[in-house]
């Protein structure tokens, strides 16, 4: 037993502060109307959680980076004025563009209109099947019944 050890995945402090600075980022911004200092501290927070991933050598969840501009560090959510902080249109080549109206970047995204996540694909697959077997019962039930006669008197 002296042999063997036994690795405990300590949790890293790092992945609990950057988790802190963007939740506490989120509220600030969620409390804002405008920009005011709520916001200005808001995206503080942002700055400050990207120096640490970078310092650190933390990646930053996706759920984060998707949320967040990429030049000035604005938070895309809906604030308690109803304020809304960006805006979101399809283009012509069929690509949603997400621009940020605090500072104009615009982030594009291929859209793919024959997606169909795992759920919606099981859904079809059941659906065929369903349909096979209830062809395929048919065409029994055709076979086995005896031939009707019609008789004409």
């Amino acid at each position: 037993m002296s042999n063997e050890r036994q690795v405990i995945a300590k949790p890293n402090e790092f992945h609990y502060r950057s988790n802190f600075l963007y939740n506490a980022a989120c509220s600030l911004c969620a409390q804002s109307s405008g920009d005011d200092a709520l916001e200005r501290l808001s995206r503080h927070y942002v700055r400050e959680m990207k120096k640490l991933c970078l310092v650190e050598m933390v990646r930053r969840e996706k759920d984060f980076a998707r949320t967040i501009c990429s030049r000035c560090g604005n938070i895309f959510m809906a604030r308690c004025s109803g304020a809304q902080s960006m805006s979101i249109r399809l283009n012509k080549r069929k690509q949603l563009v997400r621009t940020c109206l605090k500072c104009g970047s615009k982030k594009r995204f291929v859209t793919n209109r024959e997606y169909l996540s795992r759920n919606e694909q099981h859904q079809q697959e059941m659906a065929r099947d369903l349909q096979k077997e209830n062809a395929n019962i048919d065409t029994d039930e055709q076979q086995k019944a005896p031939p009707t006669s019609s008789k004409s008197s």
